[in-house]
């Protein structure tokens, strides 16, 4: 089982690669075989493959997407962020209001990862 500071870790790398706009770093923060569900109830992104496509399709309705941790909760190996999402597209950002859980193996790399957000709850930034 991963320590809790190998989880937090995962978090923190997850964060960072958004704040840096690495699609090579948010991937390294993923195991090969993780799957990722963004939001939940869509079908999930699969693999290095899925989850970098997917990396690429966000980044083709924003130009940069910032994530703002609210909280970061570590339990055994997972972890629950709150935070919100501020998706720029030029001059104008709109933010969402999120939830993630993540489940950290014992290398400290992600293997699942569930997103709670709802579109319809999106509000222009400042």
């Amino acid at each position: 089982m991963p320590t809790p500071e190998q989880v937090r870790a995962a978090v923190d790398a997850y964060v960072d690669a958004y704040r840096q706009d690495s699609r090579a770093a948010l991937l390294a923060t993923f195991a090969p075989d993780a799957v990722w569900h963004d939001p939940v109830g869509a079908p999930p992104h699969e693999g290095h493959e899925g989850i970098g496509a997917f990396w690429d399709t966000v980044h083709t309705m924003a130009d940069k997407v910032v994530l703002e941790p609210k909280d970061v909760v570590v339990c055994g190996p997972e972890a629950a962020m709150v935070f919100t999402i501020n998706a720029q597209t030029g001059d104008t950002t709109m933010i969402f209001d999120a939830v993630e859980t993540f489940l950290v193996d014992d290398d400290g790399k992600i293997t699942l990862l569930k997103a709670y957000w709802d579109m319809s709850r999106a509000r222009p930034g400042t």
